[in-house]
């Protein structure tokens, strides 16, 4: 393969770089949205990675609905094919957990090699590359003064960069993605103390549309996800549902993610070990130009905080997207 142009030699001198570098930490949490037409969370290869417009999604994440202060999260993200070769995305979000919070920000580029005969025959590859940054904050107002010199009374404040790269292949119904956060980072988390020696974030996946009708296509796909910093290793197996109704498509799946590593706890009596685990349905639909989907999620076995759910909406529109219009179902990918 070769690389004549100097936009596309600086831009491969660039991901080389930072593969070489390493850093640092924390990051929006990663769930499940990015199975409702949301990939590009998870991948910045997957900026404008296919000609469908302006690309915009945005979501709201609530958890332990009869816990007091409970997490929650608000994502907004559009991304966008500029060009023949490239691709932008930027995303916002912001994470509350009960005192903490965090508002967060990304901005991407792609670059898009195309092997296609034409805009019906999907064959690229991708490489991606994403820097943001995440502002926290700490609210201690309401704590009682002690002797720890972390309780300060005040709200606490910090800020942290970083930089992920990406690869992504996509040919016809099938595609593959390979993405590392946390390449290259500075800053300090919330209490200026801990420092994250091994802070790589590795994200595999992959999967594939099975056209079992016109009308009718199954996904299977699986994401395996390892923190290097705690040494523990998740994996999603994942199954979709799709379904054409003239202008509208429905999808409905279930996805389960588990712990390949276990977690030493104790119940009442004596200490036990199990994997974390959990279960979520997704429910979507998506008529013209937008986009619904609703995702529940509950944790399986003893560790969980209660027994309670979390729940995920997300709602998208596709802008400028009359100039593509896919010939079968495996273009709602």
């Amino acid at each position: 393969m070769c690389f004549k142009s100097p936009a596309t030699t600086l831009f491969f001198g660039v991901f080389l770089l930072f593969l070489s570098i390493a850093k640092a930490q924390y990051r929006m949490p990663i769930y499940t949205d990015y199975l409702t037409d949301n990939y590009y969370v998870l991948h910045p290869a997957m900026a404008g990675a296919h000609y469908e417009g302006i690309k915009l999604r945005s979501s709201y994440r609530t958890q332990w609905l009869d816990v007091a202060n409970a997490p929650s999260m608000q994502t907004i993200n559009a991304h966008a094919r500029v060009g023949d070769r490239s691709g932008v995305g930027a995303l916002f979000f912001h994470d509350k957990n009960g005192f903490q919070s965090q508002l967060g920000f990304q901005g991407t580029y792609a670059h898009h090699i195309n092997f296609y005969r034409s805009k019906a025959e999907v064959n690229q590859l991708s490489f991606g590359l994403s820097t943001g940054g995440s502002f926290y904050q700490h609210d201690q107002s309401s704590f009682v003064p002690t002797n720890d010199d972390l309780i300060k009374g005040t709200n606490v404040n910090s800020s942290s960069v970083y930089v992920d790269v990406g690869l992504t292949y996509n040919y016809m119904s099938f595609y593959a993605h390979l993405t590392v956060q946390n390449l290259l980072f500075t800053g300090k988390n919330i209490n200026d103390k801990v420092q994250l020696n091994n802070p790589m974030r590795l994200l595999a996946s992959l999967g594939k549309f099975f056209e079992i009708q016109p009308d009718w296509a199954l996904e299977p796909s699986v994401l395996v996800d390892y923190v290097q910093y705690v040494n523990r290793p998740n994996v999603d197996i994942n199954l979709k549902s799709h379904h054409s109704l003239r202008e509208t498509q429905i999808w409905v799946g279930t996805s389960y993610r588990k712990g390949l590593t276990s977690t030493l706890t104790n119940n009442a009596t004596n200490p036990y070990n199990e994997p974390f685990s959990q279960f979520s349905g997704i429910l979507g639909i998506k008529h013209n130009k937008w986009m619904f989907s609703y995702t529940y999620t509950a944790g399986i076995g003893n560790i969980k905080i209660n027994n309670s759910g979390f729940h995920q909406l997300t709602l998208g529109i596709d802008i400028l997207s009359d100039a593509y219009k896919p010939t079968t179902i495996r273009g709602i990918l």
